[in-house]
């Protein structure tokens, strides 16, 4: 049931709230305990090289539905990749955002998006996150990234621009908590949703998400678009977890 004007407001405030005492309590951090990078605690970098470097080492999984055939990954889901991810997703890292977005964009250029879009625009998708964890973070993590990834592809010469056409409702737990493929795919099954209003019928997409587990988010996602008349080029992550990263016969690295 819509909970109204006044709920979404007061909703909005909320996030807005603690968006601004993250921000405040961030710079008081800063400025007394300068950072480290959010992979490794290298001290004053955002993202050290060595990190940045492990967001370079790219991999395919096959995804059907996309036309390219397959979706792309920066990183394995472990170690400082795995620390720098949650630390921008669910520690409020939001210093991350233009070195992930970075990640994303120079993964598209190796993939040949821009070829396999023909030089037609291209609609950048972000995942959905449910709107408990939305409330917990205090902001959309997705939407900044995908934003930033557009503004870098331009620059790059690829006509590209953000669509958040995707929505997710009645979502109890994370994915990365679910215990095998199947309690995963029942999850999110039937829950991921076109907004209202939201026309993309003929556009070429490329779905962006933070992390691959089983995939089952991003076939949601490939599966609601392709419904509703969009064309899905492919899947970008930043990085991979889960049982398809332990199978290297089912993947190919990118080149």
């Amino acid at each position: 049931m819509d909970e109204g004007i006044d709920g979404g407001f007061a909703r909005t405030a909320v996030a807005t709230r603690q968006r601004i005492t993250r921000g405040v309590l961030g710079a008081v951090l800063n400025a007394v305990l300068p950072r480290g990078c959010a992979g490794c605690d290298m001290p004053d970098m955002v993202l050290c090289p060595s990190c940045e470097d492990i967001f370079a080492r790219s991999q395919c999984y096959a995804l059907g539905g996309v036309e390219m055939g397959f979706g792309y990954v920066c990183a394995a889901y472990r170690g400082a990749a795995r620390q720098a991810v949650l630390a921008w997703k669910d520690h409020g890292d939001e210093e991350c955002t233009p070195a992930f977005a970075q990640a994303l964009a120079a993964l598209a250029l190796r993939v040949d998006i821009e070829q396999a879009a023909h030089g037609r625009e291209i609609l950048i998708v972000p995942a959905p996150s449910s709107s408990r964890s939305v409330r917990r973070r205090g902001r959309w993590h997705m939407l900044p990234l995908a934003r930033r990834l557009a503004r870098l592809l331009r620059e790059g010469g690829v006509n590209a621009r953000v669509a958040p056409v995707l929505t997710m409702r009645g979502v109890a737990r994370k994915s990365v908590e679910m215990r095998g493929s199947s309690q995963r795919a029942g999850r999110i099954g039937g829950h991921i949703v076109m907004r209202r209003g939201a026309d993309i019928e003929g556009s070429l997409v490329m779905l962006i998400d933070d992390i691959v587990t089983t995939g089952s988010t991003m076939r949601q996602c490939v599966g609601v678009l392709g419904s509703s008349g969009a064309i899905v080029l492919t899947a970008l992550a930043l990085a991979q977890a889960g049982e398809s990263q332990r199978s290297p016969d089912r993947q190919r690295a990118v080149r």
